[in-house]
């Protein structure tokens, strides 16, 4: 068991608390049981299994599922020291980075353009794969393998496809190439929601938290899409706002009035 702060293992887990770091060294920290059981459940390659006696005497079941050269005990100031969270729940883990292959005929995509927190992040991932995105698109926003945004998406970023890039703009190209319909949210002035034909193939592009989508990336796009709301908002919250979006798609043709 490690006990002592200054084990090398104490600094390595924390420098994947960076992008930089986790890029370093190829793995992701994944913290708490919940995150550890999608790992496992998706077939990640497990690289280190760090946890506390109090939680090996509770999950002996899930402790079997781990190889014992992976596993390394810690004491519960160890584990303090390495995480994110204020209250660790006595579980940690470095697994591979995902690779979700991208599909080659979506019939629906998310687009993200410059969505910073790692709250709305990981909520619009999860939502994504509960209505059935085929793929997330990110341009310039939160890393998505970050401690934060892994614990909001709830195991989500293990199945989910996932491109990063630079600029969006080859992406809507390649979209309409592929016959898939362009839309682009914003507050006021586009087509309410409620009167698109969601079963078209489509990108739906959502953008950043406090500013919205440009002017030019919404004219880029075939369709501008806003939900009606209330003059006494401004804007919705983009998670809030994307999940809506998302799930008016499942949601039967006939039930739409």
């Amino acid at each position: 068991m490690i006990t002592s702060l200054r084990n090398p293992l104490v600094q390595q887990l924390r420098q994947l608390h960076t992008a930089h770091g986790r890029r370093q060294a190829g793995v992701l920290l994944l913290e708490g049981t919940h995150l550890l059981e999608e790992a496992l459940r998706h077939d990640l390659s497990l690289k280190r299994l760090i946890f506390t006696e109090r939680w090996a005497e509770n999950h002996p079941t899930l402790l079997t599922q781990v190889p014992p050269s992976l596993q390394q005990p810690v004491s519960e100031e160890v584990l303090a020291a390495m995480a994110t969270t204020v209250h660790p729940d006595g579980v940690a883990a470095t697994t591979s980075f995902p690779h979700a292959p991208w599909p080659r005929q979506p019939r629906f995509l998310l687009a993200l353009d410059h969505v910073q927190d790692p709250g709305n992040l990981g909520t619009l991932l999860r939502t994504a794969l509960a209505a059935e995105v085929a793929g997330v698109v990110l341009t310039q926003s939160a890393d998505p393998w970050q401690p934060k945004v892994l614990r909001a998406a709830a195991g989500a970023s293990f199945a989910l496809p996932i491109r990063q890039v630079s600029n969006l703009e080859p992406v809507l190209v390649e979209a309409h190439d592929r016959g898939l319909r362009t839309m682009a949210t914003c507050v006021a002035g586009g087509l309410p929601y409620t009167r698109l034909d969601w079963s078209l193939p489509s990108l739906l592009v959502l953008g950043n938290e406090g500013s919205g989508l440009s002017t030019a990336m919404v004219s880029r796009c075939q369709v501008a899409v806003s939900i009606p709301h209330s003059d006494a908002v401004n804007s919705l919250n983009v998670a809030v706002a994307g999940s809506l979006l998302l799930f008016e798609r499942l949601r039967p043709a006939a039930s739409r009035t």
